[in-house]
């Protein structure tokens, strides 16, 4: 018997990437996300995994150890329909705590 693959998730939105995955026989352990809409849907979606909040707050020592990592940093600073400050702005910067 194969054990499946784990799925920790940063920027997770509502969890678009993991439907995919879970589709495709993968288990999501943990999401990493700070919009709490986008939260109350995960919880819904995947009731079993833990979800967290600011990237920039958490040990990730603490959070269990995961076999594929996903991510979509936010994009609001360098989108055309965004702000246009680059990467360096304050959300799009987050993409440095990807682990």
């Amino acid at each position: 018997m194969n054990e499946c693959m784990t799925v920790g998730s940063l920027f997770s939105g509502i969890g678009g990437i993991e439907l995919g995955f879970e589709l495709e026989g993968f288990k999501t352990s943990w999401f990493v996300e700070v919009d709490e809409y986008a939260r109350a849907v995960l919880r819904k979606r995947f009731p079993e995994a833990n979800i967290y909040g600011d990237i920039t707050k958490i040990d990730f020592g603490t959070v269990p150890r995961v076999d594929v990592l996903t991510g979509g940093f936010p994009c609001q600073d360098i989108s055309n329909a965004g702000k246009r400050v680059g990467i360096t702005g304050s959300r799009s910067s987050l993409w440095k705590h990807y682990s």
